[in-house]
């Protein structure tokens, strides 16, 4: 069996990318035959194209600004590593830029493919499309099962004006799962069909199976890692105060210094660097989905600040596997370091192995395998 995926593939977002080719892994272990669809608008591409210096302002502080240019060279490195990274892991078939594009192209080079899976990731967030589009919902799929695999909508309900579009799309799905328990909740506002929640892609997988990508960046020091999406004064202030109780330098993945002992930043990584990154930890303090999974993955210490706007997530999976004890809200909600330390590790395995096991029976069912 020959199955497609279409997700945010090509976003240079380690969680995009790690779940992407997770599900591609886990597709390949069921005894298919995975492909990810190079479909790639603006509304993502636009997001993480290197900066330009392009105005003549731009063009003078790359001249006499040090810290610009250097600023510079690490995007055109980061943009350079990770599209080396896609094309060497990910089996990618055409290029599509639009809708219109890929429709065109869907009785041709993807005749063949017997099953459409969309997801993970939002890829049924309107705000992250750009409105509605009809390549995530597999419209343009005219021969072949149509699957979700833990699409996510990033709210318990679609958006009214899209509504219509959905409800039409999803009624022609084949089987439909989410990865947040709201997820549920919406489909069944706009059709009969009945969604089930599934853990993230890269949760089918063990430790183990990411050495396919991973690499080894060993750095000659202890450090916390902090994964930080959304900037934060509470979680930048218990960073640095977590850095100087135990007297770990932090290293971290944005371009600009946020922490007070900030050593370095894992900016240029690769995936596959991350994982290393995360791996080689003393602990981890994140308000990422991802940098959640792969702090778990590894069994790291760790702490999940929600994020406010995607939180909702971090909650389902770490309540789900009795983590709950490392979700804070604010600074104050850290009381003591024993909060970083997953405590019955025995039981978490078991449970994480029950969960998957159940996901990948969605996913092997769905496809027919």
């Amino acid at each position: 069996m020959k199955a497609a995926v279409v997700t945010f593939h090509n976003a240079m977002n380690y969680g995009a990318t790690l779940q992407t080719w997770a599900l591609q892994k886990a597709i390949k272990n069921l005894g298919a035959d995975p492909c990810v669809i190079n479909y790639h608008t603006d509304a993502i591409d636009r997001l993480y194209l290197p900066a330009k210096a392009d105005t003549f302002e731009k063009k003078k502080k790359k001249l006499f600004d040090a810290e610009y240019r250097n600023n510079l060279k690490d995007q055109e490195l980061k943009y350079d590593k990770y599209h080396a990274f896609l094309n060497k892991h990910l089996d990618i078939v055409g290029d599509y830029t639009s809708y219109e594009a890929l429709a065109a192209d869907a009785k041709n080079e993807l005749s063949g493919i017997d099953a459409f899976i969309t997801g993970s990731d939002q890829v049924w967030n309107t705000d992250h499309t750009g409105g509605y589009d009809g390549a995530y919902t597999l419209d343009f799929v005219k021969s072949g099962k149509k699957i979700s695999y833990a699409a996510s909508i990033g709210r318990d309900f679609f958006l009214p004006q899209y509504s219509e579009q959905f409800s039409n799309a999803l009624k022609s799905f084949d089987a439909i799962s989410v990865r947040e328990n709201e997820g549920v909740a919406a489909v069944g506002g706009v059709c009969d069909k009945k969604a089930e929640v599934v853990l993230d892609p890269t949760l089918l997988l063990k430790a183990k199976d990411y050495d396919e990508i991973y690499t080894e960046k060993k750095r000659p020091y202890r450090y916390i890692l902090v994964y930080m999406m959304e900037t934060n004064k509470s979680f930048i202030s218990l960073a640095n105060s977590l850095s100087s109780t135990t007297g770990l330098p932090i290293i971290q993945r944005r371009q600009k210094h946020f922490f007070k002992n900030e050593i370095d930043s894992f900016y240029t990584d690769t995936p596959g660097e991350f994982l290393s990154e995360i791996k080689n930890a003393e602990m981890v303090l994140t308000n990422s989905f991802h940098g959640t999974v792969f702090s778990i993955m590894y069994r790291k210490p760790f702490i999940s600040m929600l994020h406010t706007q995607t939180g909702s997530r971090v909650v389902d999976l770490l309540t789900g596997l009795g983590l709950d004890e490392h979700i804070i809200y604010r600074q104050s909600d850290f009381a003591t370091m024993d909060q970083l330390k997953i405590k019955d590790e025995a039981a978490f395995s078991a449970r994480i192995d029950e969960l998957s096991g159940k996901s990948r029976e969605f996913l092997k069912k769905s496809l027919g395998v």
